[in-house]
């Protein structure tokens, strides 16, 4: 087919990819996708992007199909599989082309194709660039043109890939070849970028009316102050201390530049941010960016900057348009009052000023806000709660009050408390009015008061000299009691101070003492039954986090005492029907029927009453599971349907080792997880699987006969082609097997299973999964249901072993081998792999399992490999007889008992996974139910202490062979090995001999 033919088939294909038929789009799109793996695919779409009488949409589609290609196929990737072919990438030729092609299309392109080839050039750029691309940034320079003679559109095109490719510096980590990188870039750029700054000025100097180009211009401004942002991020480049003058000189004169005429344009768009905000914004990112990392250098030049900023916001109004510019501009000073020149606030005048004419203003409640509140909750929530509000007005407002206040405690105390009773006189002067006033209060006090706060804990250090409990009762409580009482109604102002009031509760949760926070309770709960999406939503979150509350042990306390909930089931009990009825009323309200505080709230409470939630189980399980069929048409919302299962799972552990809550458990979940995996509802299967294996482990007595009727299901290919699939289906694996070995073993699907682990063990990033279904055979079947198939395994992890060994997969091959030494003796071991070779063993633990101890971690894998040790020590006689190997051994054994273990008691444990689900709820792959772990258990309960049981096991072996193995140890061992074995000695009460 030739090239035209190819093209025009390609445009087909592109168009067909957008068909409203699902067919013609499938098609198409598989088309694309086989595409993408052959050779000139890229080269065939950028001679589709490069002609311009090909449709938008199709010069589109094509740039959308070349950077996922990019993406996909560019850098060569290793294959998973071991032995199998590396996954296509695109040769070097062809990427020669693309790159040889790409600086000059895209420049070319209309704006949204640009878009698209710019993030293509991205990635190729941090994957080839400079080595392999060494002519981009002279092709760049070249094309900005020469000074005097720059076509300024050009330019800006130029810029904006050049701050494509500097963006990722931003981040990087600091390394010898970042830093060789970034020395060409400087030497390449920094001072046609000098030059270009100086002309651009200049131009602008000389265009004043000429509002056009202007625009032009300050995008090319904006656009030099965000790759100087990205060219300073590591550390001061010596060109830019060299030239710091000019830098900051420039900088000085755009925060200061004024143009009516452009600013008439700027503010058309009530929404964007205009050309010279934008510049604005940039230059104070820049300044703060210097006061962090070079304040050194950048000192000279604080004074002036701070003054420019502070005038600028002075001026500034209170337009959407100028929230990034006010955002940025706080940010500087709030950078400045943190750092050791925070004296140039100092003195109670210039605080006030602060206060007045930054603080309160951008602290306020705008019009904006109260309509995100009534139209926008999700938004207005995701802000607030989640803190993704860091570049609004109201919370550079807070940061700067936080920050001055920690350097100037008793006069911002003073300062901010007399602007709080103000909002709160004119407040309670015309409440319907000026309900404004306390909500800009409510949030004066929080900035004021928290000096540190977490996720998990919220407020963890305050300013001592606010009282939390006395504004709490004289401003927060009356607000709650009023919602108690039923006095709910109103108009946004009232139902905004419901969430402030909330939103204070949450945060001083753990200050609030627990007498006050009972007597709360009540219209907190009444609060779920609000209308207002907000308001119901904080009021779960509140309620959620109440109960997380943990109070450090009393005074006197043993060492390692644990903290203890503040709360118990009997302190909420008289609320808590009425508050999970709430809950579920939540659901059926308008845009609340996924709302995932309420489902958080839900499992929380479920898993807080324990076997308090048993009489009313059932009828929760029933809401639930009608939930999970309903949610599985359509699943939108993927944080809420985690807690949902989560729910679900905590049910199910209130309901362990009870056969009739687990048979109506079955009963009600049973059908929705049909639902799910004949229906192929891809998102909520790894889900079903952990319940399945909870609700095996669950069950009290022998598993009924339907749990073994689905077994065979669970071994089909294609479910294990599912990463997300792979840790729950291993899990419920492991929970038949641990449960019902006999009846597994009986129906004969030891094969399946096995074959099961061939496939994972053979993939780099499951291989360990391969792993815990072997170590499940060895703790639950007796040996004789599968001793056969050993010298199978052996050898294909024998194979692996030779031809791509990993430390993941020797750590998880020695405590393989260890676990079914320690379960079913040395000879399982020795015996079966002799099948394999002859006097393999030997070789494998003095040339795999010695070296693999040292990378050995976990408690119970510890414990497991330093039992078998001991056994490989002292009961195998081959080992014995080498000296050196046994010493070998022996050091690897003691030297990873002796290693200091990273311990993490299990409330870190709590409380890290709290932080993470706080925080996410829900990645893209496999997401483990918390309420649905299983609990570990100890594989070699009989030892109690390793080391003990070494020296024991040396003591007796010693015995035998009077002298032999003492010797060995003075002589082969370091001093630290001997004191190690000396201690453990002692310990046991034995002597070696």
């Amino acid at each position: 087919m030739g090239d035209d033919a190819q093209l025009a088939q390609l445009s087909s294909c592109l168009q067909q990819s957008l068909s409203p038929d699902p067919s013609v789009r499938t098609q198409a799109e598989q088309f694309l996708k086989d595409g993408s793996v052959q050779p000139g695919f890229s080269m065939l779409l950028m001679r589709l992007l490069a002609s311009e009488g090909s449709d938008a949409t199709v010069r589109q589609g094509a740039a959308v199909t070349f950077k996922n290609l990019v993406k996909n196929n560019w850098v060569e990737k290793e294959a998973d599989v071991v032995g199998a072919p590396a996954p296509y990438s695109v040769a070097a030729g062809e990427k020669d082309q693309v790159r040889a092609m790409l600086v000059g299309l895209m420049l070319g392109a209309p704006r949204l194709v640009q878009a698209q080839l710019s993030e293509a050039l991205s990635i190729i750029s941090a994957a080839d660039f400079p080595e392999r691309w060494p002519g981009l940034l002279p092709e760049l320079i070249q094309r900005m043109g020469t000074p005097g003679a720059r076509d300024f559109n050009a330019v800006v095109g130029v810029l904006t890939t050049a701050s494509t490719i500097f963006k990722r510096y931003r981040q990087a980590y600091k390394s010898d070849e970042l830093y060789k990188e970034l020395k060409y870039v400087l030497d390449t750029f920094a001072g046609p970028l000098l030059e270009l700054l100086k002309e651009v000025s200049a131009a602008i100097d000389a265009n004043a009316a000429n509002l056009e180009l202007l625009v032009n211009l300050f995008k090319c401004l904006r656009l030099i102050c965000r790759i100087f942002f990205s060219l300073n991020s590591q550390e001061l480049p010596e060109v830019f201390e060299d030239n710091m003058d000019a830098w900051m000189g420039e900088f000085h004169k755009f925060l200061c530049y004024d143009n009516p005429a452009l600013a008439a344009v700027d503010n058309k768009d009530r929404e964007k941010a205009g050309a010279v905000d934008q510049v604005k914004a940039a230059i104070c990112d820049n300044v703060n960016l210097y006061i962090e990392k070079n304040e050194e250098e950048f000192q000279r030049f604080l004074q002036t900057f701070v003054q420019d900023v502070w005038t600028l916001l002075t001026k500034t109004g209170l337009e959407p348009n100028k929230d990034h510019l006010v955002t940025s501009g706080v940010r500087f000073l709030t950078t400045v009052a943190n750092s050791v020149h925070h004296q140039l606030f100092a003195g109670g005048d210039t605080l006030r000023q602060v206060c007045e004419s930054i603080v309160i203003p951008n602290l306020q409640f705008r019009e904006d806000d109260e309509e995100l509140f009534e139209s926008n909750h999700v938004e207005y929530i995701r802000r607030d709660i989640e803190g993704s509000d860091s570049d609004t007005r109201r919370r550079g407002a807070c940061e700067l009050v936080k920050g001055l206040t920690a350097k100037f405690p008793e006069v911002m105390t003073q300062s901010v408390s007399g602007y709080v009773a103000a909002l709160l006189g004119q407040y309670a002067a015309d409440p319907s009015n000026s309900w404004k006033a306390k909500d800009a209060a409510v949030y004066l006090v929080i900035s004021l008061v928290v000096k540190s706060k977490s996720v998990v804990k919220g407020a963890t250090e305050t300013n001592d000299l606010v009282s939390i409990t006395d504004f709490f009762t004289q401003q927060i409580a009356p607000e709650l009691a009023r919602a108690a009482s039923g006095d709910a109604a109103g108009g946004t102002g009232r139902h905004v101070l419901y969430a402030d009031a909330l939103k204070f509760l949450t945060i001083f949760r753990s200050q609030i003492p627990k007498s006050m926070a009972i007597q709360a309770l009540p219209a907190v709960v009444s609060l779920l039954a609000s209308r207002e999406n907000v308001v119901h939503t904080y009021a779960a979150n509140a309620l959620e986090r109440l109960l997380t509350v943990r109070d450090l042990p009393p005074a006197g306390s043993p060492p390692g005492a644990r903290s203890q909930p503040r709360y118990a089931p009997a302190d909420i009990q008289p609320v808590a029907q009425q508050m999970l009825q709430n809950l579920f009323g939540v659901f059926a309200m308008p845009d609340s029927s996924e709302n995932e505080y309420a489902m958080k709230a839900t499992m929380r409470l479920i898993s807080f009453m324990g076997d308090g939630i048993k009489p009313i189980a059932g009828v929760c399980l029933e809401r639930l599971s009608g939930m999970v069929m309903e949610t599985c048409k359509n699943p939108r919302n993927p944080t809420f349907s985690h807690y949902l299962f989560e729910s679900v799972a905590a049910l199910v552990k209130a309901g362990a080792g009870d056969p009739g809550l687990i048979a109506t458990f079955e009963q009600l979940l049973f059908p929705p997880f049909q639902h799910v995996l004949q229906q192929d509802v891809v998102e909520f299967a790894p889900y079903v699987f952990q319940l399945l294996s909870q609700m095996i482990e669950s069950h009290p007595s022998a598993l009924p006969a339907s749990y073994m009727g689905i077994f065979p299901a669970l071994l089909v290919p294609m479910l294990w082609d599912r990463s997300a699939n792979v840790t729950p289906l291993v899990r419920l694996l492991e929970a038949y097997l641990r449960k019902a070995p006999n009846e597994v073993h009986g129906a004969g699907h030891i094969q399946g299973i096995l074959g099961v682990f061939q496939k994972l063990v053979s993939s780099r990033a499951q291989d360990h999964h391969g792993f815990f279904i072997l170590n499940a055979f060895v703790e639950a079947l007796p040996l004789a249901a599968w001793a056969d198939k050993l010298p199978a395994v052996w050898g294909i992890l024998f194979q692996r072993l030779q031809s791509s060994k990993t430390t993941k997969f020797s750590k998880c091959f020695v405590v393989f081998l260890s676990l079914l030494a320690a379960k079913h003796g040395v000879p399982s071991v020795t015996e079966s792999m002799s099948k394999v070779q002859p006097g393999i063993f030997e070789m494998v633990l003095t040339g795999v399992v010695a070296d693999a101890i040292a990378n050995i971690s976990g408690a119970v894998e510890e414990k497991v490999v330093a039992v078998a040790g001991a056994k490989f020590l002292t009961e195998c006689p081959a080992v014995m007889a080498q000296d050196a190997a046994w010493a070998k051994l022996l050091t690897a054994v003691v030297t990873m008992m002796e290693r200091p273990a990273e311990h993490k008691g299990e409330e870190d444990l709590d409380a890290e996974a709290e932080e993470a689900e706080a925080r996410a709820g829900y990645s893209a792959a496999y997401n483990a139910l918390r309420q649905a772990q299983r609990k570990e258990t100890d594989p070699v309960p009989d030892v109690t202490d390793p080391k003990v049981n070494l020296a024991r096991a040396l003591a007796g072996a010693s015995a035998q062979q009077p002298g032999r193995i003492g010797s060995i140890v003075s002589g082969q061992c370091a001093p630290e090995v001997q004191q190690a074995i000396a201690g453990y000695c002692a310990q046991g009460g034995v002597a070696i001999q």
